[in-house]
């Protein structure tokens, strides 16, 4: 990401004006350069922020998302729309009901931006080694 930052074009001017990337309260690796990339004028572009359906299964988003009453969608993509590099995200959403549930992320994630030692404290506790997480996704069956 920060060597595709420093990419111009023939004119000198940068040669992107957006990011993709992976991002979510599973993987959280690339946080600091997302950032870079935000102060830098770029917009971001989240994938996977609901780690390809393995944060319904994951422990500490259970947890949170039952002490905040919402469901564990809303938590993962509330946390990613909460960081300070102000993403647009990739939902993934296949049907209506998904789609209805994601966007309570919204209400998730302002909650979050005014305590952000809860968002912190979630973001914490949901974080897996990068090198599992890839691990883990590449042993994932795909349709």
């Amino acid at each position: 990401l920060r060597e595709a930052m420093k990419l111009q074009t023939a004119e000198q001017t940068p040669l992107f004006d957006s990011v993709q990337c992976t991002y979510n309260v599973l993987e959280q690796r690339a946080g600091e350069a997302l950032l870079e990339a935000h102060q830098a004028g770029l917009d971001i572009i989240i994938k996977e922020g609901l780690a390809n359906g393995r944060i319904f299964n994951n422990e500490s988003v259970t947890k949170y998302s039952t002490k905040l009453q919402c469901q564990p969608d809303q938590l993962a993509l509330g946390c990613i729309l909460a960081q300070p590099f102000e993403p647009r995200v990739l939902s993934g959403a296949v049907t209506e009901s998904q789609l209805e549930s994601n966007f309570k992320a919204l209400q998730i994630s302002e909650m979050l931006k005014e305590d952000q030692s809860l968002l912190k404290e979630i973001m914490e506790s949901c974080l897996v080694p990068s090198v599992d997480y890839w691990s883990e996704r590449s042993a994932l069956a795909w349709n």
